[in-house]
């Protein structure tokens, strides 16, 4: 989930929380070395196999795909096999449209989150924090803004365990990517996903379409689109919105707003449910209109 887009956050540019962030990760990445990169996942606390598929199977689809309607379904499904599922229902807390429901979503989570314990909590307390911004964004109350950096602050704090504890849990490790961009901008989201990024993630589809957005914010445009050539490649044959809602990304930040254009009604006809690509349409138009 693309939280600069989807959340609408400004970055903090300061020079000295980037040297230290890039220190941190350097920290992560040795340590990570030093235990060879162990193939371990994050344990969660349900006992359904088709929860924990279909949970996995709609990180694979909204992250990798762009497919924000059928990752919702995947959740659904993973939700109607395990009720009891917190890390799930807080995933389709944030994902859904409907205010009342992720409400309802919400103080379940309050009320249950002691259930849930160890590294699994870390990441449930980010989810909760997020789903709490969603909802008073939503509600246009004041204090919207506040909440949204105090979720980022508390991603960056909890993931930055996560990833370093569990590198091989991609989509998680691609959040924590998403949250140095918003806090720390281009070149430290950047080089942590460089220095992050295993073997067998480089071709991971987020995390190199990733890749694409944060080169083509650094204006090495031509690089940008090597990197979107090779994400079609990759996820050629398959009739999903991510490759198109990059080269949207990547032609807005050229300021090729009809390029652009061709890019992002591409992606949210594929997938009107794509938030990146639909945010992504409402600015090349508003564009295009002048």
């Amino acid at each position: 989930m693309n939280f600069k887009k989807c959340y609408g956050f400004t970055e903090i540019k300061n020079p000295i929380i980037y040297r230290s962030i890039f220190t941190i990760v350097l920290i992560i990445l040795m340590s990570s070395c030093a235990r060879n990169r162990k193939k371990e996942l994050l344990r969660y606390s349900t006992n359904s196999d088709s929860a924990l598929f279909f949970y996995k199977k709609g990180w694979e689809q909204i992250m990798d795909y762009g497919d924000y309607s059928a990752a919702e379904a995947s959740y659904r499904k993973a939700l109607a096999s395990d009720p009891n599922f917190l890390v799930g229902k807080s995933v389709l807390a944030r994902l859904t449209p409907n205010l009342e429901e992720r409400l309802a979503f919400y103080k379940t989570l309050l009320e249950e989150k002691h259930t849930v314990k160890g590294d699994e909590r870390l990441v449930l307390d980010v989810y909760i924090a997020l789903t709490y911004y969603t909802n008073v964004r939503d509600q246009q109350l004041p204090e919207a803004k506040e909440a949204l950096q105090k979720a980022l602050i508390l991603n960056e704090k909890n993931f930055g365990k996560i990833v370093r504890r569990y590198p091989e849990e991609t989509y998680l490790k691609s959040e924590y990517i998403e949250v140095l961009h918003a806090l720390y901008g281009a070149r430290a989201a950047l080089d942590s996903l460089t220095i992050l990024t295993t073997e067998s993630q480089k071709s991971n589809p987020f995390l190199l379409g990733y890749k694409a957005i944060l080169t083509a914010e650094l204006e090495n445009y031509h690089e940008a689109l090597g990197y979107a050539e090779e994400l079609k490649e990759i996820l050629k044959g398959k009739h999903v919105a991510r490759p198109d809602a990059i080269l949207a990304d990547i032609y807005v930040k050229m300021k090729d707003y009809k390029t652009a254009k061709i890019h992002a009604d591409k992606a949210v006809k594929i997938d009107p449910k794509n938030v990146d690509a639909g945010r992504l349409k409402k600015k090349i138009d508003s564009a295009l209109s002048y």
